[in-house]
């Protein structure tokens, strides 16, 4: 695949020289706008702050960066299963957060804000037995655009479940309440996916591990500088953060649980995609702070 650059935002450098831990190529963009870094691995956005505003995605502190390993923090794209898959052997939240991608394109805009075009092709092997294709566009402005295209290239229909896993940066987890979900039924992932009902805000004091089908699309993470989040054609919405305890399990998180909160949009469980041979479809996130 080619590989192409032509906006002087984007610069190309590796996790070494960023964060003193080798391992991985990164883009960083730069702009009077905001402030990005991709990881080549998986398309992962792994920072992003607008000009004169908090960052909005969570890194670890003691993330990792070796190849072929989930980087704990930003937003890695699930796909193409969501969680644990049924044959254990395989890895948790699909393949493609893991597998280089390719960067198709780098322009600026004509408001300023960048658009970067990364692509993804997958040859049907035994960890999915189908080949599809990802389009994955962002725009990097004052707010932060995502787009996601998948086709199924295979000659059977075949199932994807998936989501952008998103950490957003807080100030304290105990303090912060996601609003937007009121009312809603979930499958608690902390009770073998017993079935709930919501009641007022969802707040955090413990380990949250929940899965809202049929989801609203916007929701408002409330805190000091408060975070809307706003989908097209992801009907699946996932909260999560670890608690204490299971964070002390977690190497990449530890005390760190603290500083983060995932509210992730994409379609799983009941809402997954099922693409006929040669079916597209297309989701859409918008992120920023208020």
């Amino acid at each position: 695949m080619t590989e192409v650059a032509s906006s002087s935002a984007v610069r190309k450098t590796d996790s070494g020289a960023l964060y003193g831990k080798p391992g991985l190529p990164l883009y960083v963009v730069e702009t009077p706008l905001c402030r990005a870094v991709i990881a080549q691995q998986g398309a992962q956005l792994l920072e992003f702050q607008a000009e004169g505003e908090e960052p909005l995605l969570w890194l670890s502190p003691v993330a990792g960066f070796a190849p072929g390993k989930a980087v704990r923090g930003g937003i890695p794209l699930c796909l193409p299963w969501f969680g644990i898959h049924p044959d254990k052997s395989k890895p948790k939240h699909g393949l493609v957060r893991t597998r280089p991608w390719a960067l198709e394109s780098a322009g600026t805009l004509p408001d300023g804000e960048v658009e970067l075009v990364f692509t993804y092709h997958h040859a049907a092997d035994a960890l999915f037995k189908s080949d599809f294709h990802c389009r994955y566009r962002m725009v990097l402005g004052k707010t932060l655009q995502l787009e996601l295209e998948l086709q199924n290239l295979g000659a059977a229909a075949a199932m994807y479940s998936w989501a952008w896993h998103t950490y957003f940066a807080i100030g304290d987890i105990e303090s912060v309440a996601v609003m937007g979900l009121e009312g809603g039924e979930y499958l608690d992932n902390t009770r073998g996916f017993a079935k709930g009902k919501l009641e007022g805000v969802l707040t955090f004091l413990g380990e949250v591990d929940r899965v809202f089908e049929g989801a609203p699309a916007r929701q408002q993470i409330q805190e000091a500088s408060p975070i809307t989040t706003s989908s097209e054609g992801c009907d699946t919405v996932i909260t999560w953060n670890p608690g204490k305890e299971l964070a002390a399990t977690l190497p990449d998180v530890g005390a760190h649980y603290r500083e983060f909160v995932c509210v992730e949009h994409g379609n799983a469980l009941a809402d997954s995609w099922e693409l006929a041979p040669g079916e597209t479809r297309s989701a859409r996130l918008l992120l920023g702070r208020e």
